[in-house]
């Protein structure tokens, strides 16, 4: 009768300690990074005010299914895909790409670059992240910063868009 009494309670036990070690285990909140993304550039005439909200021609694509393509409109030409790769959150406020290509930053070809993001109102992305080296192995080391606005589509077709 101890025995199964001892057992019972070493099971008991290990179940608590299981519940326990599973609750300290680093949970975040996914945030709504999948859709498309417009680079923006904060535009002033006056020093010291970070102005208005720009859009540029240079667009980020994060698919739900985990897939990356950045791709820049040239005006009156054609578009570019200027890289792609994979990309997976990895906590509340960073995430992972893993870069196969890409021809404005070829120093990040088949490298995982870790981004720190911010989401503001849903539709603006702050990104942060570091690039250590340049294509020629020089140091760097220098954070660089980016603002993106999400790309909605609006109830109805503008009048004012040349086709």
């Amino acid at each position: 009768m101890r025995k199964i009494y001892f057992f019972t309670m070493l099971t008991a036990m290990l179940f608590v300690v299981t519940g326990v070690m599973a609750q300290k285990k680093a949970k975040f909140q996914t945030a709504n990074l999948k859709g498309i993304w417009q680079l923006c550039h904060y535009v002033s005439e006056v020093p010291d005010v970070a102005g208005t909200l720009k859009p540029s021609n240079t667009f980020k694509v994060l698919s739900d299914d985990g897939r990356i393509v950045n791709f820049t409109i040239i005006p009156g030409q054609s578009a570019i895909i200027t890289g792609y790769g994979t990309y997976k959150q990895t906590t509340s406020h960073s995430y992972k790409e893993s870069i196969e290509k890409n021809i404005h930053l070829p120093m990040l070809d088949n490298k995982d670059n870790v981004l720190e993001f911010e989401i503001e109102d849903d539709d603006v992305l702050h990104l942060k992240y570091f690039i250590a080296k340049d294509l020629n192995g020089n140091e760097l080391n220098t954070w660089f910063y980016e603002t993106w606005k999400r790309v909605e589509m609006p109830a109805v077709f503008p009048e004012d868009v040349v086709r």
